[in-house]
């Protein structure tokens, strides 16, 4: 029995869709799936009908069979060194990223961010406690009235450390500050933005803001999300399959492979401090070593516009600024990115804490007992460098107006 010219228009019409709806569930970027979906619209208009309800059915029958085999062989798990990226999320009523709500697990973390990047033998493996809160940010409860709220990134969320080790635990714990966690890894002034609008609308303007700019990717330009309800619905439906285990595993890889250096090492400095190699990030190293920095796109009238809520800013230093003095005696590094930010403050009458000098002392005397304030295999600070800066907050908010 034939069909009509019409019919089989619409037979392959519908077989794209079906095959449209399973290149969602690989969570390619954005760019890359387009592509995808424009060729094979163009290759069903080429092999009919017939041929279209074949290869989306083949679509199917594959993805279902590289999600089974991801369950079966654990690699759907195996894949993340660390739950940051195990449990990424997002919230789409607020337009911006967090981790998975309500997350209690204790995960074996084998290496840091930077051992990724090399096969030096730097790996500090650890086990650590990862819990979020109903809004999906790392706090053991969720918001009940503090006073202050943490904003930044994965330096205030913890990354690589466990949690009763991260900023808002040991506030609590060991200076008696009772504050919520309102961080996410990455980003940009923008999101941390993002984080404090939607946390406004939830709980009001009563809760005062304590905002943390890393040195090392945070002055770079300031993207706003696009708000619209629009732009929000599409994210929305291109995330449409975001916890199959076919997107997170597919996304993962893709990022780590063009986000790796080709070349072994190439992104990375190993350098000795206490008799052992320890990493450092090229890029942040360049950024540290800039020796000036002019205006930041978007940054100066983001940071306006959170001022009413803001009560202090702190400006976390590299690595590689920290233990500048060990790795290369005798030079000396410029200010860039300090000297921009306090410009800022000092326009908008913000009060801004310089974390390096704090840092600073601290390293060089843990360094005596050869003990280090940043994990030797990652890009961020373990325990003993967040217990400096919560020392430092600790005591600006007993002494309100201090600077340093």
């Amino acid at each position: 029995m034939s069909t009509s010219p019409r019919a089989r228009r619409l037979i392959t019409i519908t077989a794209w869709l079906v095959g449209f709806h399973v290149l969602l569930a690989y969570g390619l970027p954005e760019g890359v799936f387009i592509g995808s979906v424009l060729v094979l619209a163009l290759a069903y208009w080429r092999i009919g009908a017939v041929g279209a309800v074949f290869t989306s059915v083949m679509l199917v029958a594959l993805t279902v069979f590289y999600g089974l085999a991801l369950k079966v062989t654990g690699l759907d798990e195996r894949i993340y060194y660390r739950p940051d990226e195990r449990y990424a999320s997002f919230d789409y009523a607020r337009n911006h990223r967090v981790f998975a709500p309500n997350i209690d697990v204790v995960a074996q973390m084998p290496h840091g961010d930077l051992r990724a990047l090399t096969t030096t033998e730097i790996a500090e493996p650890r086990r650590i406690a990862f819990r979020t809160d109903a809004a999906g940010f790392r706090n053991d409860r969720d918001y009940r009235g503090q006073r202050y709220v943490l904003v930044g990134d994965s330096f205030v969320a913890g990354t690589g450390n466990s949690h009763e080790q991260v900023l808002v635990s040991q506030l609590r714990a060991d200076h008696g500050v009772d504050a919520y966690s309102l961080a996410y890894n990455g980003g940009d002034l923008a999101d941390y933005a993002a984080y404090l609008r939607g946390f406004r609308a939830r709980h009001g303007d009563d809760a005062r803001a304590l905002l943390f700019l890393f040195e090392g990717n945070d002055f770079e330009t300031t993207r706003v999300r696009n708000a619209g309800w629009l732009a929000r619905s599409g994210k929305r439906y291109y995330r449409l399959f975001a916890d199959f285990n076919t997107y997170r595993v597919t996304m993962t890889l893709w990022k780590r492979f063009t986000r790796t250096p080709a070349a072994e090492g190439s992104g990375v400095d190993i350098m000795s401090l206490a008799g052992k190699p320890v990493a450092f990030y090229k890029p942040y190293v360049a950024v540290t070593e800039r020796a000036r920095l002019d205006e930041v796109a978007g940054f100066e009238s983001v940071l306006e516009s959170m001022r009413p809520f803001i009560d202090r800013v702190y400006f976390i230093p590299t690595k590689y600024r920290v233990y500048h003095r060990q790795v290369a005696p005798g030079t000396a590094l410029p200010n860039a990115q300090w000297d921009y930010l306090h410009g800022l403050c000092r326009k908008h009458a913000l009060p801004c804490t310089n974390l390096t000098g704090p840092l600073t002392r601290a390293a060089d005397a843990a360094l005596k007992d050869g003990e280090l304030l940043w994990w030797r295999d990652d890009t961020h600070w373990n325990r003993a460098g967040i217990a400096v800066a919560a020392r430092v907050v600790a005591a600006d908010l007993k002494t309100p107006g201090s600077g340093r």
